[in-house]
């Protein structure tokens, strides 16, 4: 979101303290300076992260994959078996995924388990909201295939679950989402 709109009220904090060993300790800190965070804001992240989409992934049958190995099996398939795959998938798994970690199915909802699918796959996204809907965008770089698997999972979640039409584009290496506000 842009600087100065939509700005959200401070969340509540508290503090804790807990005993980790000195290596763990010293692996956290230089992975907060990698990403040029304190420990603290890296600590948060990593336990946020967990939260919102960690403690699911092995309930709702996620495996991780190399992004090799997804672009050459997607790659191999036809445009006709993507589309089913998708359809598939978005009926059967990223429902029931939605409805398990979210249980409400309003569009902010489908927004965050978007986002947090995408923050585990390190698929850079930008999200912006204006007045009348939320602007999605997806930057990857797995081709068109990929592209047209995510439109046509997202466009028919969409319709399932929101019972609304998104507007979807597409690139070689982008995805650009707009989804009407409720």
């Amino acid at each position: 979101m842009r600087n100065g709109e939509n700005k959200q009220p401070k969340k509540k904090t508290e503090t804790v303290t807990f005993r980790l060993s000195s290596s763990l300790l010293e692996e956290l800190k230089n992975e907060a300076d990698l990403e040029k965070i304190n420990l603290n804001a890296f600590v948060s992240k990593v336990l946020s992260g967990h939260m919102q989409w960690g403690r699911y992934e092995r309930k709702v049958g996620l495996l991780p994959m190399t992004k090799p190995f997804v672009k050459d099996a997607i790659d191999r398939m036809t445009e006709e078996q993507i589309v089913n795959l998708a359809q598939k998938i978005a009926k059967d798994d990223f429902t029931n995924i939605l409805v398990f970690t979210k249980g409400d199915q309003g569009v902010e909802e489908f927004i965050e388990i978007l986002r947090s699918w995408l923050n585990v796959a390190y698929m850079q996204h930008y999200i912006e909201k204006g007045k009348n809907s939320y602007i999605f965008t997806i930057q990857h770089d797995l081709g068109s295939k990929w592209s047209l698997y995510v439109k046509t999972m997202v466009s028919e979640l969409a319709h399932d679950v929101l019972v609304k039409k998104i507007q979807i584009k597409t690139t070689e290496s982008t995805i650009s989402l707009t989804f009407p506000l409720e």
